[in-house]
């Protein structure tokens, strides 16, 4: 393993026994964290899985924004960052994989199966497409392969779930993108936008679509990337960012928006952008 911290792990495949792999790594995290500075990876495509929350990402001229369920393919030698957004509250996933072919075999596939899965890939690099559930399942199997201990049975079986794992990104990247919004998305998201400036409740907006509580939570979850509460603060922070250049006063800006006390908001405010709403008004306004 390259790299640990309780929210982060990155492992160096090549250093395990996987050649034409870089770096495959995790990141589960609660609070946002600095901005990801640009860079770029040379002659390396990465693949980024998003699981939960969003994170964006500045290729180039271009701000993509993925949510929870997104998949980017990141394209060589681009160069790329999070732009002026911190990296930001979720989960996700990426791998690394060189394009040169110097470098070995995909998983010690033929040569030309290896090449065309690094080839097709990477003619989806810079789009965003929808995943599907098992791949999360696929990848935390594969951290949990490789936290053991390298034995010709789990470089096996390791080797496997990377195959897996490129082969039904190749075929999701390939599935017409076509997503429309059910009638109770649109539902919940005409409900909250109206509603910001209260206490929303989350029994209320399982009423609305005529769901348990219990299940709302879980249908929330998988249609709109997080957890009821943090979709909708996420959207009031989103606001209190107008709202704080127009010369509100903080607490009024707070009460506006629902909160208790500006306090709690204040809090809020820093967990979803790094800094507190007096220093995001100053450094606005200084720029």
């Amino acid at each position: 393993m390259q790299n640990q911290t309780k929210q982060r792990r990155v492992f160096h495949l090549p250093n395990l026994g996987y050649p034409r792999f870089v770096d495959f790594g995790h990141y589960h995290y609660r609070k946002v964290e600095p901005i990801l500075e640009a860079h770029q990876h040379q002659d390396v495509m990465e693949i980024c899985f998003c699981i939960r929350g969003q994170q964006y990402y500045e290729l180039g001229e271009n701000l993509l924004k993925l949510r929870g369920n997104d998949i980017l393919i990141v394209p060589p030698n681009q160069d790329h960052s999070s732009g002026v957004y911190p990296e930001d509250i979720g989960e996700l996933y990426w791998l690394q994989v060189h394009l040169d072919h110097t470098k070995g075999q995909l998983c010690y596939l033929p040569k030309e199966q290896s090449e065309y899965l690094v080839s097709a890939l990477q003619e989806r690099a810079g789009y965003i497409f929808k995943g599907a559930l098992v791949l999360k399942s696929h990848l935390q199997k594969l951290v949990d392969q490789l936290e053991s201990e390298q034995t010709i049975v789990n470089q096996l079986t390791t080797n496997q779930l990377l195959v897996q794992l490129l082969l039904e990104t190749l075929e999701l990247s390939q599935t017409a993108q076509i997503v429309v919004p059910s009638e109770r998305v649109k539902i919940i998201d005409d409900f909250i936008a109206k509603n910001l400036h209260r206490i929303i409740y989350v029994d209320e907006l399982a009423e609305l679509v005529n769901f348990s509580t219990a299940y709302f939570k879980s249908w929330f979850k998988q249609h709109f990337g997080a957890p009821p509460k943090a979709y909708i603060n996420r959207l009031k922070i989103e606001r209190a960012k107008e709202d704080l250049l127009k010369n509100n006063s903080i607490t009024e800006v707070a009460y506006n928006l629902g909160f208790s006390t500006s306090q709690y908001f204040a809090t809020t405010f820093k967990k979803y952008t790094g800094m507190s709403p007096k220093t995001y008004r100053a450094q606005v306004k200084q720029t």
